[in-house]
């Protein structure tokens, strides 16, 4: 038909309560829309029902799901968030997807017959279909076990891993995110709703692969809990360190994709370089640039509060990128946590 379009394709990454507000959001749009879940979750009524059942976590696929109804607000999506009391006051979502689990093949058709008895417009699927479980290691080098108890950490996460470290990724949603148009990872918690994404080796070699435009948005910088105290480019460092480095620009080996800071020279900020005339950096110079609406960081004092000190060597350290702007000028935490900054960068083919 003339001056038709083919309606784009994007998909959501990551987990949580965040990614449901992303769904909401890119139904305004006129776009096919795919969310691909983390599995590490194992808090709350999910928690109990993967450990008593041996599935995979059903809550963030359940708010997807929910999110993407036909009608986010009928009685269908309603019971779907309904918890019971005569069942441990469990989500009856969870219940619906947890049993289905055992009934059908594999989760991914579970998720597909609930799909269909909530009309949903989109399709949820989740990164891996292993039961994995998410290790972490504070900057002051005590280790955590399990995705709750890193969503509360004490002190800053340093670095995060699964067990097992390589599960096999579920081919629907490397097939989603291959194919997509745009890809956005977040907002979310950084090291236990995005993370756990990129550290399933065949989602990020999907998210290298394909041709979409990558947006990461940081949804908030300074706050509590596992990634206290990390300013905006933090977050994307901490990504970087996780493995989402060869996800974003080639560069010619031996060549750092985040600057570096230099001891010797006052700290400041520039936005990363390439030589090799294929790649395109995180554009805007301003998204590298700290300001009084972006949390800016310190300029090498100590911070107070938790200890920030490098983990061991058997977990390489998270590198920081060097800011110049004064530590007085930083504005308040409750000011940076409701910042929210994006970051956005394609990989020419």
């Amino acid at each position: 038909m003339a001056g038709h379009f083919p309606r784009k394709r994007y998909v959501s990454l990551g987990g949580g309560t965040g990614q449901s507000q992303v769904i909401r959001a890119l139904r305004m749009l006129d776009c096919e829309i795919s969310a691909v879940v983390a599995m590490a979750d194992d808090g709350g009524s999910t928690g109990v029902i993967r450990r008593e059942m041996g599935v995979v976590p059903p809550g963030d696929v359940r708010n997807c799901l929910v999110a993407l109804a036909a009608d986010p607000m009928g009685p269908v999506a309603r019971a779907f968030q309904r918890r019971l009391p005569v069942a441990s006051d469990h989500a009856l979502g969870n219940l619906i997807l947890a049993t289905l689990d055992e009934e059908c093949d594999s989760f991914v058709d579970a998720i597909e017959m609930c799909e269909r008895m909530l009309g949903c417009v989109g399709s949820v699927l989740p990164s891996t279909q292993e039961f994995v479980a998410l290790r972490g290691i504070t900057c002051d080098g005590r280790p955590i076990s399990g995705e709750e108890l890193i969503g509360t950490s004490p002190c800053t996460i340093g670095r995060v891993c699964l067990e097992p470290e390589r599960p096999e990724a579920c081919p629907e949603a490397v097939a989603a995110i291959l194919s997509a148009d745009v890809i956005v990872m977040g907002p979310g918690s950084l090291f236990t709703s995005i993370i756990p994404n990129v550290l399933v080796p065949g989602i990020a070699r999907a998210l290298h692969d394909t041709s979409a435009t990558r947006i990461f948005v940081c949804p908030k910088a300074d706050t509590q809990y596992e990634t206290w105290g990390l300013t905006a480019d933090e977050y994307v460092r901490a990504l970087y360190d996780h493995g989402a480095a060869r996800c974003t620009t080639r560069r010619p080996p031996g060549s750092s994709s985040v600057p570096r800071r230099t001891p010797s020279t006052r700290p400041g900020v520039s936005p990363p370089t390439s030589t090799s005339g294929r790649s395109t950096t995180m554009a805007p110079r301003a998204a590298w640039t700290p300001s009084s609406s972006i949390a800016p960081g310190r300029t090498g004092a100590p911070r107070p509060g938790p200890s920030r000190r490098s983990p061991p060597s058997r977990l390489p350290p998270t590198r920081h990128v060097a800011r110049s702007t004064p530590r007085d000028a930083r504005p308040s935490p409750r000011t940076s946590c409701r910042t929210s900054t994006m970051f956005a960068w394609t990989m020419p083919s």
